[in-house]
């Protein structure tokens, strides 16, 4: 990451405004980048800001989008040249191969972010992006830790209810911050979403608040379900906690479908990224 007190930016062009923020694409030193400004100078949006550069300055995975600058009201990330997992899903479920590979490439990033200390905290398929469009571990690419939560640090999200219904967890809904566990249950939302075409709830906040709603039928072949018994349980004690068990699970499955199995030389292997 480089320290700078001004960004000379080329070409920049509104993507969107949200939460106090200014979200821009842009030319930064001849390449590509992501910028996010923060316009608001409320006292929570300054905090939060300032924890998700601190959280983002932390992390170095060929699986997470890297912070390349930051200063007091801009973070700069590479673009990614691809396309987001919402945009693959508009077209349709995806194969169990193309599941199961993007969720296994999900748990590989979070595996780096749990044993840091960091808990995302709002995975969904806007949040995934997939390098060069391809439904892959390796093309994996998390963003966004602006809900995100680091052991260490004072939470600036403590006590609110911040995520996105349909992909979050029940206790988190209620105000747990800092639980991986949460995330592992995102991720079998996720996958849920990828096989079916749909999260697993159409009432999200319904199931969230706890009032009684059928079971979602599992959608996909017989091998995934087990894959979403241990993560999409209200209880975050009757889930898998450990995330290689659940790499493992999902092997399993791919392994009854007749597909290969997956290991982190899919992501380790990969060729250094431009940015690095």
């Amino acid at each position: 990451m480089s320290p700078a007190p001004h960004l000379d930016v080329t070409q920049p062009r509104l993507l969107y405004r949200s939460g106090g923020l200014r979200c821009e694409g842009a030319s930064w030193r001849r390449r590509p980048v992501f910028i996010k400004t923060r316009e608001s100078h409320s006292p929570a949006t300054v905090r939060r800001f300032w924890q998700e550069g601190e959280i983002a300055s932390r992390v170095c995975h060929p699986l997470v989008v890297p912070l390349l600058v930051r200063t007091a009201t801009q973070l700069v990330y590479p673009w990614i040249e691809g396309r987001s997992l919402r945009d693959l899903l508009e077209q349709g479920p995806l194969s169990p191969d193309e599941a199961t590979s993007v969720a296994w490439g999900i748990l590989e990033a979070l595996a780096y972010l749990h044993g840091r200390g960091i808990t995302h905290h709002d995975l969904k398929p806007e949040n995934v992006m997939l390098e060069g469009g391809r439904a892959e571990a390796g093309a994996v690419r998390l963003i966004d830790f602006g809900m995100s939560h680091l052991q260490d640090l004072p939470d600036g999200a403590e006590n609110l209810r911040m995520g996105t219904p349909q992909f979050m967890a029940p206790e988190q809904f209620g105000g747990v911050r800092g639980d991986p566990r949460s995330d592992l249950y995102s991720v079998g939302a996720l996958l849920f979403d990828c096989v079916a075409g749909e999260p697993p709830h159409k009432d999200a906040l319904a199931w969230l608040l706890g009032r009684t709603q059928p079971d979602p039928e599992l959608p996909g072949p017989d091998a995934l379900h087990t894959f979403f018994g241990r993560t999409l349980q209200r209880d975050p004690a009757r889930r898998t906690a450990e995330i290689r068990e659940l790499q493992a699970c999902l092997n399993r499955a791919r392994g009854l479908l007749g597909l290969p199995e997956l290991s982190a030389q899919d992501v380790l292997g990969l060729p250094d990224l431009p940015w690095r």
